[in-house]
């Protein structure tokens, strides 16, 4: 007799956005705290003096247009989750209609900032939900759907405030998941030290990750319609190159030198003067210097007695030269993947101890994408003797922020679900 399966079964192929998805982008966020809120949120020439200050400084949180005209149209109803608290309805001069939420009230009236904040902190940094649950009440399901309300914003259009700070070198890298029992992938993208991309795929394969990156790229687009990266660092699967440059065309491929030293240490991992050489190659300060050095190398090995596995790695790496040199053409790309294996090794050990992911392919992913938000705004850890410059790596990335606070701020970004308008075609 069969053994009954241990999961379920589930969908493990994208489907297109529902209507309901982008419902969010009706909200308007403001840089509100409560205190500020009962001082003037029943009294509408005071507020519009505050809506017209954030307006001015800050147009992005706003639709388009907005500038033109709008009108206060009367209050919402009372949350039943927050009582005594209420959204505000405005209405735009072309007639559009918005709800005005105080940024410190978080999405769909799940709790204020000061309630949320310490256990989305520790969600940031992997704490599963039954540990909150244990910590500060409710039950698992409210921290999951915490996390994954958040992942329904742009990823990109949330953490990235203006169009011009969109970095122009990428990193990007798909980490093995257990979904359901099964392989899964999460193709990832980092860039300006954020995470800007999170797509969970069934396939690493050229459809199937193009498909994921074109997540990324379809948002970024939608910041900037002519946005165009200069460079992507990957590991060398072919997919993941194929993948960026069916999504951005003209992009150049930077190979990663890292995984190529990876492979010659995890062969003979006590020959550190090997090690030591080939770092040296690294370090080269523009491309002849790397190709004289990594000539110098080649002599060397011959002269050395190494076993069959490392001399193919070697072989491998010094055949790789070009592959590498390319680096030398774009300053400031990045030539080794650290920047996005730094995150992935923290997401790695979320779902580790989630125990990989259970849900279906849009569940799982929007608390991936949750938790990636999270990871750009949670504030760094402070410093013993100096203070730090940016907060956050979206503050570091966008040069400001607008609150003190660091989800509040989190909360104000998302503004429109960081969307942008007109909305470009997706390409």
């Amino acid at each position: 007799m069969d053994a009954r399966p241990k999961t379920r079964r589930l969908n493990r192929e994208r489907n297109p956005q529902s209507p309901q998805a982008t419902r969010g982008a009706k909200q308007i966020v403001i840089p509100m705290s409560r205190r500020l809120y009962d001082e003037i949120w029943h009294d509408p020439a005071r507020l519009r003096a505050a809506v017209d200050g954030w307006a001015h400084s800050a147009p992005e949180l706003f639709p388009p247009g907005f500038d033109r005209g709008y009108r206060l149209h009367g209050f919402g109803r009372e949350s039943r989750k927050l009582p005594g608290l209420k959204l505000r309805k405005i209405v735009t001069d072309d007639g559009s209609s918005y709800w005005l939420r105080p940024g410190f009230i978080v999405g769909y009236m799940a709790g204020t900032v000061d309630e949320l904040a310490y256990p989305l902190l520790l969600a940031a940094h992997g704490v599963p939900p039954w540990l909150l649950k244990i910590g500060f009440g409710h039950s698992e399901m409210y921290w999951h759907r915490v996390v994954e309300r958040l992942g329904r914003s742009s990823l990109v259009g949330t953490t990235v405030r203006d169009a011009a700070r969109l970095p122009t070198h990428l990193a990007a890298d798909e980490h093995h998941a257990d979904w359901a029992g099964q392989k899964g992938y999460v193709a990832t993208t980092v860039g300006g030290g954020c995470v800007l991309g999170v797509a969970l795929t069934a396939s690493a394969d050229d459809a199937h990750l193009r498909e994921a990156y074109g997540v990324f790229a379809a948002e970024a687009h939608e910041v900037e319609p002519d946005y165009a990266p200069e460079t992507v660092n990957t590991d060398g699967w072919a997919a993941t190159r194929n993948a960026f440059q069916a999504c951005f065309p003209g992009i150049t491929v930077v190979l990663c030198f890292l995984h190529g030293f990876l492979k010659i240490r995890n062969r003979c991992r006590q020959a550190h003067e090997l090690h030591r050489k080939v770092w040296e190659i690294y370090r080269a300060a523009t491309a002849e210097e790397f190709r004289r050095r990594m000539g110098e190398f080649q002599q060397w090995c011959a002269t050395q007695t190494w076993t069959a596995p490392v001399r193919e790695m070697v072989t491998k790496l010094v055949n790789k030269t070009e592959s590498y040199a390319v680096a030398y053409d774009h300053p400031g790309c990045h030539r080794t993947s650290n920047a996005i294996d730094r995150p992935m090794n923290r997401l790695c050990r979320l779902m580790y101890a989630g125990r990989g992911l259970h849900g279906h392919q849009e569940s799982s992913e929007l608390r991936l994408r949750g938790w990636a938000l999270l990871a750009n705004f949670r504030p760094y850890a402070p410093r013993g003797k100096f203070p730090r410059a940016f907060e956050s790596p979206a503050h570091r990335l966008n040069g400001k922020r607008y609150h003190e606070h660091w989800l509040l701020n989190l909360m104000v970004s998302t503004s429109r679900m960081g969307l942008r308008d007109p909305k470009p075609a997706i390409r």
